[in-house]
C-alpha cells in the first residue's frame, strides 16, 4: 500500500515538473508562473497526447511513455526561456500539496471500498473497461458490443493513462485518483486564491473554502427547528449525507462532500479542471495586450497560450460535458472585458474565436464517435428552489460577496431603495430572485469602476448568478421524470457555483481586509463571518468521522479487497480474471439491478457483459426494448434445460465465458447444470465460482 502511494505521488510530481516550463511560458502574468497548476496541465497534455496517438497507434503502456518523452522534449525546449521562479513559491505549493495528498489519502485508505452505495460500481467498470481497450471509444462493458459513445469517458481515461504509466492496478489506482484529484483542487485553488491577492494566507483561505468547507445546513437545520422555518429535515443531520439534499428532489453536492463520497465520477474529475481554466483565464485577464497577443507576444506564445487555453476548455466536455458551455461562456466574458479595458471589444473577435474552434478541432475525434442521448433536450421547469434552501448552501459565499460589493459601492440610497420593490415582485416568479436581482445589478454596477482583479470576481460572481437562474427556469431532461427531473441539473450547476462563487468569496474576504470599517460594524461583521465560518466546518469532521467508520475492514488502498471478507469467492475469481483474461471477450453474469451488487464482474475486470445495471443503461441509450431483450435472453440462458437455446443465445452475443458465482445459482438453480456439458463448455476456474469458456465449435 505505501509503496504504490509512494511511487504514484512520484509520478504525479515528475508530471508537473516535466510540465512547468510550458505552463511557465503561458501563464507570464500570474504571480506564480502557474506552479499551482502545473501538474494539472502535465496530466492532462500527457492524457490527451497518449488519446491522439491511440488512434494510429494503440493504447498500451509504450503510447502513454512517448506521450511522456514528447512533453519532456519540449519542455527542454522551452525551459531555457522561463524566467525564474522563487523557490519559496515551490516550496509553498509542494508542502501544501503533499499535506493535502495525506490528508485524502488517510480518508481512502480507511474507507476505499468500491461498493454499491452511489455510482462506484459504474465508474470502476468504465476505468476498467478503459484500460482493457485498445482503441477509442471504448467498449461499454454493460451492453456487449456497444461502445462508450454515449458518454464523457475522458477523466477515466486521466485514471488510466496514469494506471498504465505506474504499473499499478486499477483497484489501488481508483482510490489513488480520487486523492490526486482532491490534492490538485486543493492546489489549484490556493494558486488561483494567491494570483489574485498575491498573499498565502489568502491563497489558503481560498483553498478551504473550495475544498475543505461544507454548507451550513447542520447549524441552519437545528435553527430552523427550533424557530419553525421551512427547512428540509433529514434523521440522521450529521452524517454525509443530508448536508447534499437540501433541496427537495434535486442533489447539491459540494467538493468535500464528492472528495470523501468515493465517486470517481465525472463531476469529480473535473473540479481541478474547473480551477484550472478559472487560473488560465486569469492569466489572460492580468494581460495588459491586445488583440491575438493576450497569449503572448511571439508566435510560439501566441501558439502555446491558445493550445493551452483551448485544451483547459475544450477537455471540460469529453470530460463532463455539463461544464463546457459554462467556462466557454465565462472565456467569452473575460476576454471581452480584457480588450474593452485595453484595448477596443473588436480586437476580442480573433483571440475568441482562435481559442472557441480549436477547443472543438482539438476534440474531434471524440466529436464524430459521441452519440449522446441522456441529456438531449432542454425542459421547463416547474419545480423552484426556496429561498431558506438556497441561503442554507450558499450562505458563507453570499455572506462574503455581498459585504464586499457593499463596501465598493457609493450609489445614491434612493437607488438601493428602489431596488426593493423590484426585488419584492420577483418573489412573484421564484423566492431566489430577491437575492440574485442585487447581485447581479450590483456586479453591473461596480463593473466599470473597480480594479482589474474585481472585475474579474465581478464576472465569476455574475456568471454564478446566472446559472442559479438557469436552474429555476429550465432543466436539461435527462429522463429521470417527475419529481426528479431538474435532480441532475441542480446537482452540476450548484457545483459549478460552489467553485466561481468560492473563488469570489476566497477574493472578497482578502478586499474586505482592506476597508476600514468603524470599529461596532466590524466587530458585528467579525461576529456574522465566525458565527458561519463554523458553522460550515461543523460537517467536515463528522462527516469525515461517520464514513471512515461505515465499514470495518483493514486499511488498505485496495477497493475490492473488502470482498475477501464478504464473499471471498467471487473476490477469488474476480482476481483471477483481472490477473488471465486479457483483451476485450464477453461475460456473461446475471442482469444487473441498479445499485446492486449485480453486474459485479464486468464492473470489476472491464470485461462486457450482455447486459449490465439496466436503468443505466436504459438512460444512456434512450430505449427499454434492447436492453429488457438482453436481460430476458439472459435469464433464459442460464434457466433453460435446453442446452441448444442456451448455445444459440450464447452465440447471438458472443459470449465466449460464463460465470456462476452465488447470485446466479440463487436466482437460476438447476438451469446451471447444463453447463457440465463437456462437449460444449469446459470449466477454466472452479472454487465456489465456477467460469466455463465456451467451446469453439458451439459458436458460430
Amino acid at each position: 500500500m505505501l509503496n504504490e502511494a509512494v511511487i504514484w505521488y512520484a509520478m504525479i510530481s515528475f508530471i508537473g515538473a516535466a510540465a512547468f516550463p510550458i505552463v511557465s511560458m503561458v501563464c507570464k502574468n500570474l504571480s506564480d508562473q502557474g506552479y499551482s497548476i502545473s501538474k494539472i496541465v502535465g496530466i492532462l497534455m500527457l492524457a490527451y497526447l497518449t488519446w491522439i496517438l491511440s488512434y494510429p497507434l494503440s493504447f498500451n503502456r509504450d503510447v502513454v511513455l512517448l506521450s511522456l518523452a514528447i512533453i519532456c522534449i519540449v519542455s527542454l525546449i522551452c525551459i531555457k526561456n522561463r524566467p525564474q521562479i522563487k523557490w519559496e513559491i515551490v516550496i509553498r505549493n509542494e508542502v501544501l500539496f503533499f499535506i493535502v495528498f495525506i490528508v485524502f489519502l488517510t480518508i481512502r485508505v480507511y474507507n476505499p471500498e468500491i461498493t454499491a452505495f452511489g455510482e462506484k460500481f459504474m465508474d470502476f467498470a468504465f476505468l476498467n473497461a478503459v484500460m482493457r481497450s485498445s482503441h477509442f471509444p471504448p467498449h461499454d462493458p454493460w451492453l456487449s458490443g456497444g461502445l462508450l459513445n454515449f458518454y464523457y469517458y475522458f477523466g477515466y481515461l486521466i485514471v488510466a493513462v496514469l494506471s498504465k504509466l505506474s504499473g499499478i492496478p486499477t483497484t489501488i489506482t481508483y482510490n489513488l485518483g480520487l486523492v490526486t484529484f482532491s490534492a490538485l483542487a486543493a492546489s489549484a485553488s490556493f494558486g488561483i486564491g494567491y494570483d489574485l491577492t498575491k498573499k498565502a494566507r489568502y491563497g489558503i483561505s481560498t483553498m478551504i473554502i473550495i475544498v475543505f468547507i461544507a454548507n451550513p445546513y447542520i447549524v441552519f437545520n437545528l435553527a430552523g427547528s427550533f424557530l419553525h422555518l421551512p427547512v428540509t429535515h433529514h434523521e440522521d443531520l450529521f452524517g454525509f449525507w443530508a448536508s447534499t439534499r437540501i433541496i427537495p428532489n434535486t442533489i447539491n453536492e459540494f467538493p468535500y462532500f464528492s472528495f470523501i463520497f468515493g465517486d470517481l465520477h465525472p463531476h469529480v474529475i473535473s473540479i481541478p479542471f474547473q480551477l484550472l481554466a478559472l487560473t488560465l483565464l486569469l492569466n489572460i485577464y492580468k494581460s495588459t495586450d491586445k488583440g491575438i497577443n493576450i497569449y503572448g507576444e511571439t508566435r510560439i506564445h501566441v501558439l502555446a497560450g491558445i493550445i493551452i487555453s483551448a485544451l483547459s476548455i475544450g477537455v471540460l466536455f469529453p470530460m463532463n460535458a455539463w461544464d463546457y458551455p459554462t467556462y466557454l461562456a465565462l472565456f467569452i466574458i473575460i476576454v471581452l472585458i480584457q480588450q474593452y479595458r485595453t484595448a477596443r471589444i473588436r480586437d476580442a473577435l480573433i483571440p475568441i474565436i482562435s481559442v472557441v474552434i480549436m477547443s472543438v478541432i482539438l476534440f474531434v475525434p471524440f466529436y464524430m464517435d459521441f452519440h449522446g442521448t441522456g441529456a438531449s433536450e432542454i425542459g421547463i421547469s416547474h419545480q423552484k428552489t426556496l429561498l431558506i434552501n438556497f441561503i442554507e448552501i450558499f450562505a458563507l459565499f453570499l455572506f462574503l460577496i455581498f459585504s464586499s460589493l457593499f463596501s465598493h459601492l457609493d450609489l445614491d440610497r434612493r437607488y438601493v431603495i428602489a431596488l426593493i420593490p423590484i426585488t419584492i415582485l420577483s418573489l412573484l416568479f421564484f423566492q431566489i430572485l430577491i437575492i440574485i436581482i442585487p447581485l447581479i445589478v450590483l456586479c453591473l454596477y461596480l463593473f466599470h469602476k473597480d480594479t482589474k482583479n474585481n472585475q474579474f470576481v465581478l464576472a465569476l460572481v455574475l456568471v454564478g448568478s446566472l446559472l442559479a437562474v438557469f436552474c429555476e427556469i429550465f432543466y436539461l431532461n435527462d429522463r429521470l421524470g417527475a419529481p426528479n427531473e431538474r435532480m441532475n441539473t441542480v446537482f452540476k450547476l450548484y457545483l459549478q457555483i460552489w467553485i466561481l462563487w468560492g473563488v469570489a468569496a476566497g477574493y472578497c474576504l482578502y478586499d474586505l481586509s482592506l476597508k476600514h470599517l468603524i470599529s461596532r460594524k466590524r466587530t458585528i461583521w467579525t461576529v456574522l463571518f465566525c458565527i458561519l465560518i463554523a458553522s460550515c466546518c461543523i460537517y467536515p469532521f463528522t462527516a469525515t468521522y461517520t464514513k471512515m467508520n461505515i465499514d470495518h475492514n483493514p486499511a488498505s488502498l485496495n477497493g475490492i479487497a473488502y470482498l475477501n471478507g464478504s464473499d471471498r469467492g467471487d473476490y477469488s475469481a474476480i482476481s483471477w480474471i483481472r490477473r488471465n483474461i486479457t483483451g476485450t471477450p464477453v461475460i456473461i453474469e446475471a442482469p444487473g439491478r441498479c445499485y446492486s451488487t449485480d453486474s459485479r464482474v464486468s464492473a470489476f475486470t472491464g470485461l462486457p457483459t450482455v447486459i449490465g445495471w439496466e436503468g443505466h443503461e436504459v438512460m444512456w441509450r434512450g430505449s427499454y426494448g434492447d436492453v429488457r431483450v438482453r436481460a430476458e435472453d439472459v435469464d433464459k440462458i442460464y434457466s433453460t434445460g435446453n442446452i441448444n437455446t442456451a448455445i444459440g443465445l450464447l452465440n447471438k452475443y458472443n459470449v465466449s465465458y460464463v460465470y456462476i458465482g452465488a447470485a446466479e445459482r440463487a436466482r437460476y438453480g438447476k438451469g446451471l447444470d447444463k453447463f457440465e456439458d463437456g462437449d460444449c463448455f469446459e470449466w477454466i476456474y472452479i472454487g465456489s465460482v465456477r467460469i466455463y469458456r465456451c467451446k469453439p465449435f458451439t459458436k458460430v
